[in-house]
C-alpha cells in the first residue's frame, strides 16, 4: 500500500518517522509525500502543547473529507495518542486506528487490521527500547537517537508519561551506527535524546555522555551535534569533551525555561538562575565562540511580572543565539496540571512577544558582529525560486548565499556581507 507519514514536533519525532518509514518499507509498503497519493496516512503527533494537538485534530478532520471520495485509512500515533489513550479515537473521530510511541514494528499488522475494518488503539507502555531500521531523508545529514524517554519529571512536561523513563542505548550499538554513517559519507550527525546529556545514567555500566562524545570524536564524521541538553547533567567532563573533540560542533542547546528561581523551583528544574549562569560561564570559557541556544516558557502558573522580568534580564545577560519561546499550556497527568492555567491568554501573548522582540534584537546584534568574516557552512537546502542556498555554520547560525543545487551536501566557505535577525548573508568563496 502507499503510505504518507505526517510529522509534528521535535527532531526525535522526525527521526521516529524515518524509523516508521523504514519498518513499512521493509514490509513492502511504498512511501509517498502527499496524502492525496496515499492509501494510508499516518500522523506522528506531538503533545508538548495544546496547540500541537489542535493541529492534529484539524488535520484528521481534513483527511476525513478525503475518505468520502475514495478508500483511505488514517492512523494517529505518537505522543498525543500515547497520552490520550483510548480517548484518542473519540478526539480524532475520523481516525481508523491509533498507535503509541513504541511497538512500531507492529505497524504493518496494525494497518492490515484496520484494512479489515477493525477500529482500535494499540498503546503498549513505553518501557522497552526498540531497534528499528531508518529510511533516512537526507544522504548527508542524519539523526541518531542515543536515548529514549526521560526520568527527570519537570512539573509542566508530559514527556515522561508519553515517552517513558530514560532508556539509553548500549554504547557499542550507537558507535556501530555512527561508523556505518561515516562509511556512507555522511557529513553531519545529530545525537538525540529528551535529555541527551543524561545518557547512560540508567545503564550502570560506566557509560555516560562525556564518554560517548570522546568515542564519537574518533569517528570521521566532520560535524557532530547533540540536542537537547538539560543544565543539571552538563558536567565538566561533557564540557571538556565539547572543547577538545574537533568534530563536536560549538553549539549547545541548553533549556533554561525561566530566569526566576521561584518559578524554576515550581517547575522542578533542579537548578537555580545563578547555577545556570555559572554553567554558561564555564561553557564559554572552555569553548570560545560557543553558541548557546535555549527554550523559555512564559505564563507558568504563579509567574508574576517580577518573575517575567527576571527571565528577560537573564536573556539579556546570557545573549542566547536563539530563544525558542512558548506560552505555558497545561498538560494532562503532569504535576502542574492541578494548578490550572490562571494567567490570561492575552497576558501570556504579551510576554511571549516581549521575549521574541528581545531575542530578535540580540540575534541581529550577534549576526552583525560576524560581518566581514568567513564561515564554513554545510549546504542543507536549495531555494530554487531565489537562486539561493541555505546552510548552517558549525555553531548553528543560518546562512543564505547565491548558489545552485550542485552545492547541496557540500561544506563550503561563505564571506559574510549582510545580516538579519534570522540569518547571515554572503557569497560562496570560489
Amino acid at each position: 500500500m502507499r503510505v504518507c507519514i505526517l510529522t509534528w514536533g521535535c527532531q526525535l519525532n522526525h527521526h521516529k518517522s524515518e524509523e516508521i518509514a523504514g519498518v513499512l518499507a521493509q514490509a513492502g509498503h511504498i512511501l509517498v509525500d502527499r496524502p492525496e497519493d496515499a492509501d494510508v496516512v499516518l500522523l506522528n503527533t506531538c503533545m508538548v502543547r495544546q496547540r500541537s494537538e489542535d493541529k492534529v485534530v484539524s488535520r484528521v478532520r481534513e483527511l476525513a473529507r478525503l475518505k468520502r471520495e475514495r478508500p483511505l485509512l488514517i492512523g494517529v500515533g505518537g505522543c498525543m495518542a500515547q497520552g490520550r489513550g483510548e480517548r484518542i479515537l473519540e478526539i480524532c473521530k475520523g481516525a481508523d486506528f491509533a498507535f503509541g510511541t513504541v511497538g512500531l514494528r507492529s505497524l504493518p499488522e496494525l494497518i492490515e487490521r484496520a484494512r479489515q475494518g477493525e477500529r482500535f488503539a494499540y498503546l503498549p507502555e513505553p518501557v522497552e527500547l526498540e531497534r528499528l531500521p531508518a529510511l533516512r531523508q537526507s544522504p548527508f545529514q542524519a539523526y541518531v537517537t542515543i536515548a529514549e524517554g526521560c526520568s527527570h519529571a519537570c512539573a509542566y512536561c508530559v514527556i515522561p508519561r508519553v515517552r517513558g523513563p530514560l532508556r539509553s542505548r548500549p554504547l557499542k550499538e550507537i558507535l556501530a551506527e555512527l561508523w556505518e554513517l561515516a562509511d556512507r559519507g555522511y557529513k553531519e550527525v545529530t545525537l538525540l535524546g529528551q535529555n541527551v546529556d543524561a545518557y547512560g545514567l540508567d545503564l550502570r555500566d560506566g557509560s555516560n555522555f562525556a564518554g560517548l562524545l570522546r568515542a564519537v570524536g574518533r569517528i570521521p564524521i566532520p560535524r557532530v551535534r547533540f540536542t537537547s541538553s538539560h543544565p543539571a547533567y552538563m558536567t565538566e567532563e561533557v564540557i571538556a569533551a565539547i572543547a577538545e573533540e574537533e568534530n563536536i560542533c560549538e553549539h549547545v542547546h541548553l533549556a533554561v525555561q525561566s530566569g526566576s528561581d521561584r518559578i524554576l523551583r515550581a517547575m522542578r528544574r533542579g537548578y537555580t538562575r545563578e547555577g545556570f549562569l555559572r554553567l554558561v560561564e564555564r561553557l564559554r570559557r572552555a569553548v570560545p565562540g560557543v553558541n548557546i541556544t535555549t527554550d523559555v516558557i512564559v505564563g507558568f502558573p504563579g509567574e508574576e511580572e517580577r518573575d517575567f522580568e527576571e527571565t528577560l534580564s537573564l536573556i539579556e545577560e546570557v545573549r542566547f543565539g536563539t530563544v525558542y519561546v512558548a506560552a505555558y499550556s497545561p498538560r494532562p497527568g503532569t504535576p502542574a496540571e492541578p494548578l490550572g492555567d490562571p494567567i490570561p491568554a492575552g497576558e501570556k501573548a504579551r510576554r511571549l512577544q516581549e521575549v521574541l522582540n528581545l531575542t530578535r534584537r540580540i540575534a541581529f546584534e550577534l549576526h552583525r558582529e560576524r560581518l566581514g568574516s568567513t564561515v564554513e557552512i554545510l549546504v542543507e537546502e536549495h531555494i530554487s525560486e531565489k537562486g539561493m542556498v541555505l546552510g548552517k555554520t558549525r555553531d548553528f547560525r543560518t546562512v543564505l548565499a547565491p548558489g545552485g543545487p550542485e552545492l547541496l551536501g557540500e561544506l563550503v566557505e561563505v564571506e559574510v556581507s549582510g545580516a538579519t535577525p534570522a540569518a547571515l548573508l554572503g557569497a560562496v568563496k570560489e
